[in-house]
């Protein structure tokens, strides 16, 4: 069974006025019970004062018994009482000796005790008050009718409830109304979020000012969409490209594989090359494969925190091991001092490496590769020469794209090694520059802001 209603809007509505009801409520209340408190308490006075007054005169009562003198003589209680919905019994023994003013339209019971009791008789309330007399036991009442108080505590307690309920009324209106202002971005957000879908690119939630926690949620919610968005996008690339560029080797890979089961008697020279073949094929695949991965995750933003990184020290490990996987490449390495910068150590090693094998796979053979670190205002250089045939000037830019070759090289590569460099000088505010070297080859400078 459900309590609340479903939407947003009808539940501060509701909330709000059940909050209303009850303080208007409660505080009417306590409004008409404190008048009743000070009604009463006046009447309990006035009849403590009526009775001391009439203790003075309680003989002249007693000789004139229920008949006073018609001409008001005597005493004042009979014309002082007549019409004032007050009453005086003189009481002795369980029987009224005297009595004077209203008379009710129904006997009222004797007191039982002493002190202020409420009487009821014949739909009529009257309060009591009863004193000692004097010492033969006789005893005073005075009484006074209280259904005007009781009639006043009834007309206070209805209008607390009119006004409780107007109360309540406005307060609806006002907060559904309140309500539809305050939700109203509220709305432009979720219309926004059923018109994106998979298919729509860069989409973005309305921009959201107030109030502050909408605006909050609009950034919130946007910037969690371009996570997505370029998250999808890495997605889509990446298996655009693996598609594209993994078909080639595999095809290959599969037909040496298929000449190979179809001819088992196959001479060993030609089987060696087949062999030979299937595992260039297969290191080129997964060459492919990680330079992929690693320009997904970029484009994903999936990075760690950025740390701070000795980059000269990074930059001298990184040529220890190129010219252990070049041997007949010789690096020069020049650094001038220890040069620090913020960023990620497997991301700038990835692009060092890159540099450096690509230097060596393009330069001559047997060539030199100059590899030098610098810093000057804020900014830090790698800069790395080789001595192979260059890249024209009109083609420099374009080389930094993905599965892009130079027409003057015929190395083997897979097109990357630039585009990772490229990615990982962008994901550090830095960037890459591509030149021409003083032996006529290529000079890729990485510039990187310093720490």
């Amino acid at each position: 069974m459900r309590i609340l209603p479903r939407s947003l809007r009808s539940q501060i509505t509701t909330a709000v006025v059940v909050l209303v009801t009850i303080v208007v409520a409660l505080a009417g209340l306590v409004i008409v019970a404190r008048i009743d408190h000070r009604d009463r308490t006046d009447a309990d006075r006035q009849l403590a004062a009526r009775a001391e007054k009439v203790q003075h005169d309680a003989d002249k009562l007693l000789k004139q018994g229920d008949h006073p003198r018609a001409d008001g003589g005597g005493d004042d209680y009979g014309g002082l009482l007549a019409g004032s919905q007050s009453l005086v019994r003189l009481i002795s023994d369980g029987h009224v000796l005297a009595q004077r003013g209203e008379t009710p339209t129904a006997p009222l019971p004797l007191p039982t005790h002493d002190g202020y009791r409420t009487v009821e008789a014949d739909g009529q309330t009257w309060r009591s008050l009863t004193q000692p007399l004097n010492s033969a036991g006789d005893r005073l009442e005075v009484l006074q009718d209280i259904d005007p108080i009781e009639d006043r505590l009834a007309d206070n307690t209805l209008l607390v409830a009119a006004v409780t309920l107007l109360a309540a009324l406005a307060t609806a209106l006002g907060t559904w109304l309140i309500t539809r202002a305050v939700l109203k971005p509220l709305q432009r957000l979720r219309g926004g979020a059923l018109a994106i879908s998979a298919d729509t690119t860069g989409s973005h939630l309305p921009d959201v000012t107030r109030p502050q926690e909408v605006a909050d949620l609009s950034r919130a919610l946007n910037t969690m969409l371009d996570q997505l968005h370029t998250s999808m996008e890495a997605t889509r690339r990446f298996t655009a490209d693996a598609g594209h560029e993994l078909r080639t080797p595999l095809t290959s890979l599969g037909m040496t594989i298929e000449i190979l089961q179809r001819n088992p008697d196959l001479p060993p020279r030609q089987r060696a090359r087949a062999l030979a073949a299937m595992d260039t094929e297969h290191r080129r695949i997964t060459g492919l494969l990680a330079g992929l991965q690693t320009l997904a995750r970029g484009d994903a933003q999936a990075l760690p925190e950025r740390t701070p990184v000795v980059l000269s020290e990074l930059l001298d490990e990184a040529v220890t091991h190129a010219a252990r996987r070049n041997p007949t490449t010789t690096y020069q390495l020049s650094t001038s001092q220890a040069v620090t910068v913020t960023g990620w150590p497997v991301g700038l090693r990835l692009a060092l490496d890159n540099l450096l094998d690509n230097a060596a796979l393009h330069g001559r053979p047997h060539g030199d590769v100059a590899v030098r670190l610098t810093q000057d205002d804020g900014t830090v250089q790698v800069t790395v020469g080789d001595d192979g045939p260059g890249i024209p000037p009109d083609q420099r830019q374009v080389m930094k794209e993905r599965f892009t070759r130079g027409t003057r090289t015929r190395a083997p590569g897979s097109g990357l090694g630039l585009a990772l460099v490229e990615q990982q000088a962008h994901l550090h505010h830095g960037a890459l520059h591509l030149g021409q070297s003083p032996s006529g080859g290529l000079r890729a400078t990485l510039t990187l802001p310093a720490a």
